[in-house]
């Protein structure tokens, strides 16, 4: 062989090198986009086209005429953490609650306007979820006016120290298409003051303290403006006052028979016998009433322990018509949300760490793309004598973490995991760091532009980014731990992707399970599984 005709060879093989280089190269761009398209679809229901100027994206799967949600964040930030629709479907926009007139109530005379007033639960942020959830529906179902509590320094949310008073609306997304509400000092200078509906205090020291009251208040009975005195006074004064509990009673809303006495179940036939036995099991059912609708004001005494509503909405409220139910569970799913700041800053989260995965997966990481996450509950050991986290069995060490959690979690694979977490001391979570590459909601600070944002919202932020997780590790008996879990039923995700830390209880959310008591330890799949149907969510519906 000639030099030349060697050199030709030669190049001629570097040729082919090249070549094969772009093919592999290639072949690395389209396997890591398909697993990017398939991340995509395991953490939405649905896959959104382009929109057309203002039109909302469409959402296959859901109702007739229903537009996938949006944050005002760019559009990939939305796509990858909005659940909701947004605009409602055609049915729901033009339902009407069989609840909310009375059939007795005369032609062209229209009802007094009728309120419902509430105290917060006493506990930790999902705790006042839970129960203004049920709020919520009671007042959307029963065509009452939502009273919203004045702002207040709720438990454990105190982490802007030059305003350590908040009002829920701070939290949550524009929702009064749905349900009318009013500010609480609105409601006195209507009712009380104007109309006279409600008597003040004629102590001129007791009238002053329930003015200021409806403002903001404290929850101390020496304050001038105290949550205490004013949620009293709501009690006396109110046309009924509700003594339900979560765990020992629950609501009936039988379309077609509620006027009957709460002392009776109407004339409800077999199958719904049946679903109202096994709604509330060892509970003494309330049937709604014409007692119950025609009182101007309700009020619930939620704050107080006897009283104490410490469930899920769907848990605690049964409509007898499928298709009614389930249209306030959308209802709490596309309008009782987090509001955009939130969604937008985890969105960013989300978006890095979700890039970082594939970086990840690209350079040879075992598994799927796509982060895991944790949320790991702590709780102050001081105190868990007062409130905060009273499971002490569910406190176990970062070891423990990972030796019940390394059979789902690919550990020392080069996985990506994200813990939210109320441990401040990085240093406990030294055994999981030897296994994963961990990050925590601090490390995107700067990204999320967490500085300019009210101090409170990283609870939610945490939960945002959590339910976004390929797999999810969470705590049991943690409200914070079972919303991530009905966040992500929202997106679609099957619950053979969420585990708990606890041997005891770690496949809880891997199959059917009617809710049961306690009700609040975790969130159960008839609260989304299904809900776009009208008729009763079922196993069937959940594999």
């Amino acid at each position: 062989m000639t030099r030349l005709e060697s050199y030709t060879v030669s190049l001629r093989s570097v040729q082919y090198i090249l070549i094969g280089g772009i093919f592999l190269y290639a072949v690395g761009i389209i396997v890591t986009y398909s697993r990017l398209m398939e991340f995509e679809s395991n953490v939405s229901t649905t896959r959104s086209t382009k929109s057309d100027g203002d039109k909302p994206l469409p959402y296959p799967g859901r109702r007739q005429g229903s537009g996938r949600g949006r944050v005002q964040c760019d559009e990939d930030i939305s796509r990858l953490v909005s659940y909701w629709s947004d605009p409602r479907s055609d049915f729901d926009r033009a339902f009407r609650s069989p609840f909310s007139v009375s059939p007795s109530a005369l032609k062209n005379s229209p009802e007094r306007r009728r309120y419902l007033s509430f105290e917060p639960d006493r506990g930790g942020w999902n705790n006042i979820r839970m129960e203004f959830e049920i709020m919520v529906v009671l007042a959307a179902a029963t065509g009452r006016t939502l009273v919203m509590p004045p702002d207040n320094p709720i438990y454990l949310l105190h982490r802007d120290k030059r305003n350590r008073l908040r009002g829920l609306q701070k939290f949550f997304n524009v929702f009064d298409d749905v349900v009318d509400t009013i500010s609480m000092a609105d409601f006195f200078r209507m009712e009380a003051l104007e109309k006279k509906s409600y008597p003040l205090p004629t102590d001129e020291k007791n009238r002053t303290i329930l003015m200021k009251s409806v403002q903001s208040c404290l929850w101390t009975e020496q304050s001038n403006s105290s949550c205490l005195f004013l949620n009293n006074y709501l009690a006396q004064v109110a046309d009924f006052v509700p003594d339900w509990h979560g765990e020992h009673h629950c609501l009936i809303m039988d379309d077609e028979n509620w006027l009957r006495d709460a002392s009776e179940g109407g004339d409800e036939n077999e199958i719904q016998q049946q679903q109202t036995k096994q709604f509330c099991a060892k509970r003494t059912p309330v049937y709604y009433n014409k007692v119950m609708h025609d009182a101007p004001l309700i009020h619930f005494r939620s704050h107080t322990k006897d009283a104490r509503l410490l469930v899920h909405f769907y848990t605690f409220i049964h409509f007898t018509k499928p298709e009614i139910g389930n249209y306030y569970k959308r209802l709490i799913r596309d309008r009782v949300r987090y509001s955009d700041e939130i969604f937008c800053a985890a969105g960013k989260i989300v978006k890095s760490l979700t890039n970082e995965s594939f970086t990840s997966y690209s350079n040879g990481a075992g598994g799927d793309a796509g982060y895991f996450s944790m949320h790991i509950r702590r709780g102050s050991l001081i105190l868990i004598t007062i409130g905060d986290f009273q499971w002490p069995k569910m406190r176990i060490s970062a070891d423990q973490w990972h030796e019940n959690t390394r059979s789902w979690l690919e550990p020392d694979a080069g996985r990506l995991l994200y813990i939210a977490t109320d441990e401040t001391n990085r240093t406990f979570f030294g055994p999981l760091m030897e296994h994963y590459k961990v990050r925590f909601l601090d490390d995107y600070s700067e990204l999320a532009g967490l500085s300019d944002l009210d101090p409170n919202f990283v609870g939610m932020i945490d939960q945002v980014v959590a339910s976004r997780g390929r797999v999810f590790v969470g705590t049991y008996f943690s409200s914070f731990s079972a919303y991530i879990g009905r966040m992500r039923g929202y997106h679609g995700l099957s619950g053979k992707r969420m585990f708990y830390s606890h041997p005891k209880y770690w496949n809880e959310t891997q199959n059917w399970v009617y809710p049961h008591p306690a009700y609040a330890s975790r969130e159960y799949p008839t609260g989304w599984v299904g809900i776009d149907k009208d008729d009763e969510p079922s196993e069937k519906d959940f594999y």
